[in-house]
């Protein structure tokens, strides 16, 4: 791994994957799966690099506590389709901050929704295009350890700035029974711990995430604190890498709305698949296809991740010199 470019960390809590299936809110703060194929551990040399993760999951389906499909709203054989196109910048400063590498990240996913009733295939929340909140990582620190062993921590933090173009339903009530909006309206707090060894051609990472969330001041919805964590095996052999990929999450605590807890809102979801890439030299393309394994009070299903990396340099020259 020369420059490291596949081990790129972007250490982002991005967006999402889906809503408990009787809750209101329908983003989680952590794209999960998203860090499957980087190495979770390490920065790439100092520079700016664009970012961009495309990622689609074609038609979720709404899971009960035994993972059998339920209904939503009264409607049976929900579908929720999502595609986000995820634009990143990082700058790896080529400054040291506590004997680490240090970095610093800012992304504005974009977001496009549609819920259908699943046997007759009619639209139940129309096209909605949005952004989600802003994610911005004010610190990245990776540490170079004995033995091709790295590892990371960093602070994730979405603003409560995302917008959604959800169609008019007719109703007084601002909790519309189909929602598929593109943002959430809170804060949230994700910190995070990668570690890698890089030895050999071999990537072996996990990347862990926990997230806080601020209580959702015009529903008065507090989401629970979850933890995620994304995995990743891969073998270089020249320009290509091959493996394997695994992403999971697990809500601690249950959603409340006015102190009072709801139910089956404890969510859990566990994947895993392939993971191709190849390095053009010096841009890079990550694709990632994970199949759902267990879902639980959520929409579950397969994904896919696409991402395309590529270095910028530093124009500017800002930062520190080696």
């Amino acid at each position: 791994m020369k420059k490291l470019i596949l081990a790129l960390v972007l250490s982002l809590a991005v967006v999402m994957m889906v809503t408990p299936a009787s809750a209101m809110e329908l983003w989680d703060p952590h794209l999960r799966g998203c860090d499957e194929g980087l190495a979770a551990g390490a920065l790439p040399p100092p520079g700016f690099y664009f970012i961009d993760q495309l990622y689609m999951m074609p038609g979720l389906q709404a899971y009960g506590g035994h993972s059998g499909s339920v209904e939503l709203g009264g409607v049976h054989g929900t579908n929720l389709f999502v595609f986000v196109d995820a634009p990143i910048l990082l700058w790896s400063t080529g400054c040291k901050f506590l004997c680490a590498d240090y970095a610093v990240a800012i992304a504005e996913p974009i977001v496009y929704t549609n819920l259908r009733e699943g046997q007759r295939g009619e639209s139940l929340s129309g096209d909605n295009w949005g952004t989600f909140n802003t994610i911005i990582v004010p610190y990245i620190l990776s540490w170079k350890l004995p033995c091709d062993w790295r590892v990371k921590t960093a602070l994730s933090i979405g603003l409560n700035d995302g917008s959604s173009a959800l169609p008019n339903s007719g109703l007084a009530n601002p909790i519309k029974p189909f929602m598929a909006p593109s943002a959430n309206n809170y804060t949230d707090f994700i910190p995070e711990l990668g570690i890698s060894w890089l030895h050999g051609g071999w990537n072996v990472s996990a990347d862990f995430f926990f997230s806080f969330e601020t209580k959702d001041s015009y529903t008065n919805y507090q989401s629970g604190n979850a933890f995620f964590a994304d995995y990743t095996i891969t073998k270089t052999c020249g320009k290509w890498s091959f493996g394997l990929g695994a992403s999971q999450y697990n809500q601690l605590n249950a959603d409340t709305v006015n102190g009072v807890n709801v139910s089956n809102s404890t969510t859990t979801m566990y994947t895993m698949g392939p993971i191709i890439a190849y390095n053009f030299g010096p841009c890079e393309m990550i694709f990632t296809y994970n199949f759902a394994l267990y879902s639980q009070d959520q929409f579950g299903g397969d994904f896919a991740f696409l991402d395309i990396i590529i270095p910028l340099g530093n124009p500017c020259g800002w930062g520190c010199k080696k």
